[in-house]
């Protein structure tokens, strides 16, 4: 039987088994990269989702430094460490990091594109509405959570109706969202989410969906997104996306992926369509 609901005492057993790098305390395999030379013109940020890290993008940070870009994955606060970081982590600390890790790399770098996916995109979206990028792609990027028939209410409306009285949502290692089974526990995530956190990443889908603050986004943008995403909802996503602001914006609708489309059956097609995207972006 699969178990959904946790206690302090199974985060704290998780804890205390899970690899770590004893210095930093961070899980391993979570750990953030710079990858590419760091003497390139043209930089590129990642942005995890909600309880992932940056393996969460496989390998198409490689694949977009093999092309000469300077690339970072970063590490979210309250991520890849410990559920109860996670738990105390606020929005504005999750933008925050986001904003100053896009100041340190416009600093060095005369081109800087950024990447969010999933509650990164929401993350996304509000710097990019923010601060000038010469580029950004939206992955899958969380406005809203897929709504299902049987759910009877939101998953927005029931995470608020329960986070008061339950505190952990266990989330499977072989359950991952993505169609291609044989890889989820390769997909690095905590498998105990914090309910306080859904609390927190709906308030900033709800700012990142907000037409003004779309509005506000002037840079080229790609959005990639599955057809099929039983996690992010695809519907409000490209209603968002009608209002991105930018003149040069390109939707790509996937056909054979779940929510982690960097891991699943499109993912060649998600790499194609980043790396073209990159190449058309003008280059200062």
């Amino acid at each position: 039987m699969i178990k959904f609901l946790g206690s302090a005492d199974d985060v704290r057993r998780y804890d205390n088994a899970v690899a770590r790098d004893p210095q930093t305390g961070i899980i391993t395999g979570a750990e953030p990269r710079e990858l590419g030379t760091p003497l390139s013109p043209k930089a590129m940020l990642f942005v995890h989702g909600f309880s992932g890290t940056g393996n969460n993008f496989h390998e198409l940070p490689d694949r977009v430094a093999a092309q000469g870009w300077h690339v970072r994955v970063m590490l979210l606060p309250g991520h890849g460490r410990s559920p109860f970081l996670f738990e105390e982590t606020s929005a504005e600390e999750l933008l925050g990091a986001v904003l100053e890790e896009l100041r340190a790399l416009r600093a060095r770098h005369e081109t800087v594109v950024l990447c969010g996916h999933s509650m990164g995109g929401a993350l996304a979206t509000l710097a990019a509405a923010q601060v000038p990028l010469d580029g950004l792609v939206l992955a899958a990027p969380y406005y809203a959570v897929t709504f299902k028939w049987f759910y009877l209410l939101t998953a927005e409306r029931w995470a608020t109706l329960l986070s008061p009285i339950i505190r952990w949502i266990h989330n499977p290692p072989d359950r991952q969202p993505v169609k291609r089974r044989e890889v989820s526990r390769e997909i690095l995530c905590y498998p105990w989410i914090p309910t306080r956190a859904f609390r927190t990443a709906m308030a900033l889908a709800e700012r990142a969906r907000n037409p003004e603050v779309l509005r506000r986004v002037q840079c080229p943008t790609l959005l990639l997104h599955s057809t099929q995403d039983n996690v992010t909802d695809p519907g409000t996503a490209a209603r968002a996306f009608a209002h991105v602001g930018s003149a040069e914006k390109t939707a790509v609708w996937l056909d054979n992926s779940d929510h982690i489309i960097f891991w699943d059956y499109d993912r060649e097609q998600v790499a194609r369509e980043t790396t073209e995207f990159l190449k058309s972006l003008p280059l200062h």
